[in-house]
């Protein structure tokens, strides 16, 4: 009776060693991914903020 408690124990161990690995590496990608998708909008918004400034530059020129 005693080796079945102790092998559950450590059957139960390795599982839940095995889902909070699973559940980590799932996190970390999903940040991952949260992070490129934040950095495509960065770079559009800068491309977009570009654009508004060379317009402005043509419409509008310096009074010096």
């Amino acid at each position: 009776m005693h080796s079945i408690r102790s092998m559950f124990l450590i059957g139960f161990l390795i599982a839940a060693l095995t889902a909070l690995l699973v559940w980590y590496y799932q996190k970390s990608t999903t940040a991952e991914d949260g992070a490129l998708a934040l950095l495509d909008r960065f770079a559009d918004s800068e491309a977009r903020v570009r654009e508004l400034e060379e317009a402005l530059a043509t419409a509008t020129p310096a009074a010096e």
